[in-house]
């Protein structure tokens, strides 16, 4: 998984947790935050949308290749009027101007359109807004439901897309497995036009490392630099090099195509003088939680099939309640047990702590000294306006006296 939207994510003093500060969490601190954006996989390129974020709702434009997309996470609140969310949606279409958008979104909008039992009042209020923006409904019908309590069923958690993506989102399903939350996941691909994202961003090589490799790395870096660059000093220093290639890049107008010769060159260098292996999906993909087990393992399978159990069974009432009681009960066990094995691992890991090492990643949570991911933000240009795209936020930043 690598791009996450989440809608009423866990909050502590307004506050997402839970979430491993190796990855991107998006939100906007203000107020109750009840929208968030996670994404996994730090080699995406990401920006928060400033003007279009709020507490119930997080833009963020993602880079895929050559694709890019405007992506939405919404809240949308059952007890105030669906109208106001419409038009944040509406001005996020605005601010696309032709990109490709995707709001993932708690609605709580019931409508036969998207596969519920029936159509009420914002239902029928969002379906004649998707239409009139040409916006679709990825949502497919399932055995499964968006949304499950004890109160009943719906499916008011939606998926939609604009006309650019109707190619690229594939694979939309309503995971069985189990969430411990009354919303279940959602999972889809998004592809490429000519390959898949998953084949974009996983390394197939990774270098081994020493100090004279890395001498011999410096070595041939500069002299292909050089010949890449027609730089005639052979004997230019480590600093007149660096000025020499800033002022060949003002020159130059093609931007890009310079930032990736120059990709090309580090990468001829590397291969030049490290060892390299072949990387694994496992290594380059994902790394397990240090507070699960196997007890946890087969809870989880125990939850699950109970939960399939209950849901297959729809002739018998009463066997049908008698099955959904043992769901529930594994459920809240299984729940239950996940809360206290990640107690049990926070404290073993708290008493790792020696007498040689006090100011260890324990200290550092303590007195907030831990340093989040760094996230790229639209920024406020010269004339008070914001920038409205990654490209224009990176000009911005190397230059300002051009805006």
């Amino acid at each position: 998984m690598r791009i996450i939207a989440e809608e009423g994510p866990y909050i502590i003093q307004n506050k997402v947790i839970g979430i491993s500060k190796r990855y991107k969490t998006y939100t906007v601190p203000e107020g109750r935050c009840r929208a968030a954006i996670v994404v996994t996989n730090n080699k995406l390129d990401t920006m928060l949308i400033q003007q279009l974020s709020d507490s119930d709702a997080v833009t963020v434009e993602i880079t895929i290749g050559n694709l890019n997309i405007i992506l939405v996470s919404m809240y949308c609140d059952w007890e105030k009027p669906i109208e106001p969310d419409l038009a944040k949606m509406e001005f996020a279409i605005q601010h696309a101007k032709g990109t490709a958008i995707l709001f993932a979104t708690d609605s709580n909008a019931r409508s036969t359109l998207w596969h519920d039992k029936l159509t009420n009042t914002r239902g029928r209020i969002l379906e004649e807004f998707l239409t009139s923006k040409q916006l679709y409904i990825v949502n497919k019908d399932s055995n499964n439901t968006t949304f499950r309590n004890s109160l009943g069923t719906s499916n008011i958690d939606l998926t939609i897309i604009s006309t650019h993506l109707l190619n690229n989102v594939t694979g939309w399903t309503i995971c069985d497995q189990e969430s411990i939350s009354d919303h279940n996941f959602i999972k889809f691909d998004i592809k490429q036009s000519r390959d898949t994202l998953h084949s974009e961003i996983i390394p197939k090589w990774r270098y081994k490392t020493n100090k004279e490799s890395c001498t011999k790395f410096l070595g041939n870096f500069h002299r292909i630099l050089k010949n890449e660059f027609q730089i005639q000093h052979i004997d230019t220093s480590v600093e007149d090099l660096d000025d020499t290639l800033c002022s060949l890049l003002n020159k130059d107008t093609d931007v890009e195509k310079c930032i990736d010769d120059f990709s090309e060159n580090i990468i001829t260098a590397c291969n030049l003088s490290f060892n390299r292996y072949r990387t694994t999906k496992k290594t380059a993909t994902h790394k397990s939680v240090p507070w699960w087990t196997t007890d946890l393992t087969v809870q989880r399978k125990r939850t699950n099939a109970l939960r399939r159990l209950y849901q297959r069974t729809k002739n018998n009432v009463e066997l049908r309640e008698t099955r959904k009681i043992q769901y529930l009960e594994s459920k809240a066990t299984y729940s239950a047990s996940i809360k206290k094995e990640k107690i049990r691992s926070w404290k073993e890991y708290c008493n790792m702590t020696t007498a040689t090492n006090p100011w260890n990643m324990v200290y550092k949570l303590a007195v907030g000294k831990r340093h989040d991911s760094t996230i790229i933000t639209t920024l406020r240009k010269p004339d008070g306006t914001l920038t409205a795209s990654t490209k224009e936020t990176l000009s911005l930043m190397i230059d300002p006296s051009r805006q």
